[in-house]
């Protein structure tokens, strides 16, 4: 993981309370030895920010979209 990752909830993070996000993007915007600070992404606000611990976050898989340009 290291700043600029775009990560997400892992579905059994021992904290239950995330697990309601688990469908919701975070980009990681500091990372420390056991812990990170993330931005929730797609949210009304912005700011929203967590410290949490690193292992509660995988790498998001996030799915390529290829857009074909109009010939006409």
């Amino acid at each position: 993981m290291k700043k600029g990752d775009i990560v997400e909830v892992l579905p059994n993070s021992e904290n239950e309370w995330m697990e309601q996000y688990v469908n919701r993007l975070f980009e990681v915007k500091e990372v420390y030895d056991r812990r990170c600070l993330v931005r929730m992404l797609n949210v009304t606000n912005q700011e929203r920010y967590w410290f949490s611990e690193k292992e509660n976050f995988r790498m998001a898989e996030l799915k390529i979209v290829e857009i074909e340009e109009d010939e006409t």
